[in-house]
């Protein structure tokens, strides 16, 4: 009976989470890094420069001063059906995962999490320790170099960290102040 009951426990926890919306999915992680402060996140209109890297873009405020941003987008993991090297791929047979950056003002990265990991294989990216590499950079990172790999999720971290430089990158030239934004 106790074994059933924690199997059904566990199987509505899991129906919860994947309901929840990218925007709660931001408000809980932008809450969990200044959990010393009271935030306020408004998802902001994307730029038309950043509407194909980024779902939802956020600014973050507390007290009215806006104390950084959040970025809710998708990156490309392993084949479908097993992993492969990502040179020249042909992207429609890649499964996607979902991730979450969160920024300081000066754009460099607070923290990564990994939002939504639905394949089979290179999973090993969601684990926090190894997401904790990103930050204090905004992009340029290189694996092997500054970013050690992960056995079991080669193409998945590969693709995340292609990601995450480009995605920083473009950050970089783009004037967040002017982005109309609505509260959440």
């Amino acid at each position: 009976m106790k074994y059933t009951l924690k199997i059904a426990a566990i199987a509505i926890s899991l129906v919860l989470v994947a309901f929840a919306t990218p925007e709660k999915k931001v408000n809980k992680l932008a809450a969990k890094v200044w959990k010393d402060k009271e935030v306020v996140i408004q998802t902001m209109e994307v730029p038309a420069d950043l509407k194909p890297d980024v779902l939802t873009l956020s600014v973050v405020k507390s007290e009215g001063k806006i104390i950084g941003y959040a970025c809710y987008t998708s990156a490309f993991g392993c084949k479908i059906g097993g992993c492969a090297a990502p040179s020249n791929p042909n992207y429609q047979s890649y499964e996607t995962f979902d991730y979450i950056v969160v920024y300081d003002t000066d754009l460099n990265i607070k923290k990564v999490d990994i939002a939504n990991y639905g394949g089979e294989y290179g999973y090993e990216i969601c684990r926090p320790k190894w997401l904790k590499q990103f930050i204090g950079k905004n992009h340029g990172f290189k694996l092997e170099d500054d970013i050690d790999g992960i056995s079991g999720a080669t193409v998945s971290a590969k693709f995340l960290i292609d990601d995450l430089n480009s995605l920083g990158a473009k950050l970089e030239t783009t004037d967040l102040s002017n982005l109309s934004a609505s509260a959440n």
